[in-house]
């Protein structure tokens, strides 16, 4: 890291053209830098698309892939009257391995004490095709759950 703020203070102190690019292999390198990490905060910064692999299920219907959209993806979503209101639902699918969703017993997706579950495994070297699943019969308390958000690993 030493040697970026090195070539980092040589691109600021010099007007740089492209034959001093050409000329001098260390700027060349800290520009290519430049771009890059440029180019990757862009890429962030627009959402990355999510692959066809990613989807989420609740009580069987997709609430994120698999047809339904990512538009819950980052955002504080409630549960449906129905799932709350049953102690024995929701039952819960995430399935790939770049996102989870964490469940939250409150209704604002805020922590309180040990009373969320994140489900989903945020394993790149897993195939891509795997789910994790969980729901009132791994833990009676998930029935009565009231929001969840959905995030990239």
């Amino acid at each position: 890291s030493s040697s970026i703020a090195v070539v980092s203070r040589a691109v600021r102190a010099a007007p740089v053209s492209v034959a001093s690019i050409a000329k001098r292999p260390s700027l060349r390198i800290a520009m290519q830098l430049k771009l890059l990490i440029g180019a990757a905060l862009a890429y962030k910064a627009l959402g990355a698309k999510l692959d066809i692999n990613q989807k989420v299920y609740i009580e069987g219907q997709p609430v994120l892939g698999d047809g339904a959209g990512e538009g819950i993806l980052n955002t504080c979503q409630g549960f449906a009257k129905q799932h709350v209101s049953n102690p024995k639902a929701p039952e819960v699918q995430v399935c790939g391995t770049g996102i989870k969703m964490t469940v939250y017993m409150r209704g604002r997706c805020a922590d309180y004490y040990e009373h969320q579950v994140t489900v989903g495994k945020c394993d790149k070297g897993a195939p891509s095709t795997t789910c994790d699943s969980f729901s009132p019969a791994d833990d009676a308390r998930f029935g009565h759950y009231q929001s969840y958000k959905v995030e990239q690993c």
